[in-house]
């Protein structure tokens, strides 16, 4: 029978004939297979299994190199022989091929023994090959299916071989493993010095300092594994240490339930320890085996007297036989906690509440025992019985009605005093609902307030309390106001119980409210009333003074052209008179002036133009006006006015309306012969005029007043020196409206100053 050849042989080149002489040299021993293309190359090593391919490189398409190239970057064909045929003999040529990954060269024209020679020389080392990789593959297989971690690694650290266990471990695949620095990658930064320290170790030949090793590792996702590690050396063929091979095992959740014991034992002794209660440990003798230092304190016991004794030796006598009747109730799983008496070490008896569990302790059965001295809760519980009868005894004897309303909203207590109020007795009262105690409209209010005191309760307010008026049927069928105060009550422990209340009888106070809000709406409709007749009446004065001011006007004119004689020549006594029927004129349209300001001041239609101005304008003119009123009285008037005073914003026609009266007030009241002094000055920011007078002054306790609307100081005053009271109100109204001040000091019987201020104006 033919033998069948060992291996498979592709022949690539563009020209048939050199692919038939190759064909017939190599028949004989090998499986031949033929392409004429690159493109027809890779398709075959795709589909066949190919040991040597013999290519040629210049060929239309894709050439040798190219092909060469792909075979060798490839994982599954890189180890496939490639031996290039070229009619090519240059160097950079050969440089090109071996670039491309070509194992041999061959130069056209061929030489049948040279193809036969170079052809079996690269197959026997591809067997060679074949043998070591399959040994590898072998031993891989070995180290996969180790139930341990097995990896190997330079110097360096640097991972040269991972098997799948590893890779399972650590999540990553084999390709990822190999050529990662341990160290750096895969170990967490607080264990890498002791893992270099490993490797360093092993390097310098101190295996047994670190044979033995655990650290942790993190995985691809970031997870923290602990691995136990068993180290050693590998070396060369000529004995010098070249590397780590370490096996691991994952002991991750060993060491978890290590410390979660651990932790559970620490913290167990911690809350032994520091807990507020004594804590007993009984075998199932009930000897004592363990006990805290709060057993001491309570017991008056020292710790080694405690673990000489036994439950008997703590239980009071009168309690033996509750005791044994709930320890075996314990051991039955029926109860575990229950109260008795124990006994001090000097004899005193305390009642204690226990709490008892069978647990393992040190390997064996044991009854974990919380005891918890219940004096003060008893003496407490004897307290609040006490106190709930004087509770009970005060609420059954009070004229208003107390109550408690549990969480389901029924009340669980009425005082008798109910019974007047409604007419029902506490024990009807327990029975009805919300809908059989309030009219609707009121039941909404009872459950709005029992809802907001649940949201305070939330936003921890415990100290909370509603008070409200809500009407409540009486059993006759008419309705009764109430006035109603409740508190939530809560427990030792903060937790709310339920709502404590006092509800009056608030009917004779509603029905008097109602007569008030009666005779307050008559009140107010008279009220109404009275503001329209002030507004008839300032429509009447500003009416009456517009009339007023027409015929004045006329009166001025034809009193002007008699005075200055424009109509014939006059006598001094005739002069007088007609000086003195102007200067009345003048006081009475500042009157009528006044009046018309007030009246749409007060109506609200006055309209200031507020600009630019200098206050010393209006100053100069209000002087002016006054310069014969002074000279009539022999009084010398002083002007102070700063050069260059900053602008002011106002109004140019009310302006002179302000300092009128103030200069009229300080004319008026001041003795012939006397001075006024006028001043205007800058300071801080501000326009500062004063006006002083070494007039008749005013009391103290009148300057609070002097701007008030027809306030006059002295009724006596106004007819001995004439005015309306209304000057100073007209000057505090058109000062605050540009935003200035206005104040007044004075001593009486030594004069007057009085102060204006005005913010400057800033462009």
């Amino acid at each position: 029978m033919e033998k069948k050849p060992a291996h498979s042989i592709l022949i690539v080149d563009d020209d048939p004939l050199n692919v038939k002489l190759l064909e017939t040299f190599l028949s004989k021993d090998y499986k031949i297979l033929k392409a004429y293309s690159g493109e027809d190359a890779l398709s075959i090593i795709g589909m066949e299994e190919v040991d040597l391919v013999l290519l040629d490189i210049m060929m239309p398409g894709i050439d040798g190199y190219e092909v060469c190239r792909r075979i060798k970057s490839s994982r599954s064909t890189q180890f496939i022989q490639v031996v290039m045929i070229t009619a090519l003999s240059s160097r950079d040529d050969r440089i090109m091929g071996l670039e491309a990954g070509a194992d041999e060269f061959l130069v056209k024209p061929i030489d049948r023994i040279e193809v036969i020679t170079r052809v079996k020389t690269l197959l026997n080392s591809k067997e060679l090959y074949d043998e070591l990789i399959s040994e590898r593959d072998r031993a891989q297989d070995y180290l996969d299916i180790s139930g341990c971690m097995i990896v190997a690694f330079d110097s360096d650290g640097t991972v040269k071989l991972a098997n799948k266990k590893c890779c399972h471990v650590l999540g990553y695949e084999e390709s990822e493993l190999i050529g990662k620095n341990w160290v750096r990658d895969i170990v967490p930064p607080e264990d890498r010095d002791g893992v270099s320290s490993v490797f360093s170790n092993v390097v310098k030949g101190n295996i047994d300092e670190v044979s033995v090793f655990e650290n942790s590792v993190l995985t691809k996702n970031g997870e923290k594994r602990i691995i136990h590690w068993n180290n050693a050396y590998m070396r060369d063929s000529d004995g010098n240490i070249i590397g780590t091979l370490s096996s691991g095992s994952d002991v991750t959740e060993e060491r978890m339930a290590t410390m979660r014991l651990k932790a559970s034992e620490e913290k167990f002794r911690i809350l032994f320890e520091n807990a507020a209660d004594a804590i007993i440990i009984f075998d199932t003798d009930c000897n004592i085996i363990d006990v805290n230092s709060v057993a001491f304190d309570m017991l008056g016991y020292k710790e080694d007297e405690l673990l000489k004794m036994s439950r008997h030796d703590l239980v009071a006598p009168a309690s033996y036989g509750t005791c044994d009747e709930k320890v075996a109730d314990v051991m039955d799983d029926k109860c575990n906690r229950f109260e008795i008496t124990y006994m001090k070490k000097d004899g005193t008896l305390i009642p204690v509440e226990m709490g008892v569990r069978v647990i393992e302790y040190n390997g064996i059965s044991a009854l974990l025992s919380n005891v918890r001295d219940v004096s003060e809760r008893k003496n407490s519980e004897k307290v609040l019985k006490e106190s709930e009868q004087k509770f009970r005894l005060l609420a059954e004897n009070a004229n208003d009605v107390i109550w408690t309303l549990d969480k389901s909203g029924r009340f669980n207590y009425t005082s008798p005093s109910v019974f007047k109020l409604r007419g029902y007795t506490p024990d009807e009262v327990a029975e009805q609902t919300f809908d059989e105690i309030f009219p609707p409209e009121h039941k909404n209010t009872v459950i709005g307030a029992i809802a907001r005191f649940y949201e305070k309760l939330e936003a921890g307010a415990g100290n909370y309390s509603e008070k409200f008026e809500i009407e409540q049927y009486h059993k006759d069928g008419h309705r009764v106001w109430t006035e109603t105060v409740a508190n939530p009550v809560y427990d030792d422990e903060g937790n709310f119980q339920f709502f404590l209340g006092v509800s009056r009888d608030i009917s004779e106070r509603k029905r008097a409210e109602e007569e008030i809000d009666h005779y307050t709406e008559e009140l107010a409709k008279k009220n109404e009333e009275l503001k329209s007749l002030d507004r008839m009446k300032d429509e009447f004065i500003s009416n009456l003074s517009h009339e007023l001011k027409t015929p004045l006007i006329s009166i001025k004119g034809y009193s002007e052209l008699v005075h200055d004689e424009v109509l014939g020549p006059l006598n001094s006594r005739q002069k007088n008179a007609m000086k003195t029927v102007l200067d009345k004129y003048d006081h009475l349209s500042f009157l009528m002036d006044s009046l018309i300001y007030m009246s749409i001041v007060k109506s609200g239609k006055v309209h200031y133009r507020l600009d630019p101005i200098r206050v010393v304008d209006s100053l100069n003119k209000v002087i002016d006006y006054f310069k014969f009123q002074s000279q009539d009285k022999a009084l010398i008037l002083l002007i102070d006015i700063e050069d260059d005073l900053p602008l002011i914003k106002g109004d140019v026609e009310y302006m002179p309306y302000l300092f009128r009266a103030i200069i009229d007030n300080a004319i008026k009241f001041s003795q012939s012969g006397s001075e006024v002094l006028i001043s205007a000055f800058s300071e801080d920011d501000k326009v500062h005029i004063t006006v002083t007078d070494s007039g008749i002054g005013i009391p103290k306790h009148e300057l609070p007043n002097i701007f008030r609307r027809f306030y006059q100081v002295d009724g006596s005053m106004s007819r001995r020196y004439g005015g309306s009271g209304l000057g100073l109100y007209v000057s505090k109204t058109i000062a605050e409206i540009h935003n200035g001040e206005i104040w007044v000091e004075s001593d009486e019987g030594k004069g007057t100053t009085v102060h204006v201020r005005f913010p400057i104006f800033r462009s």
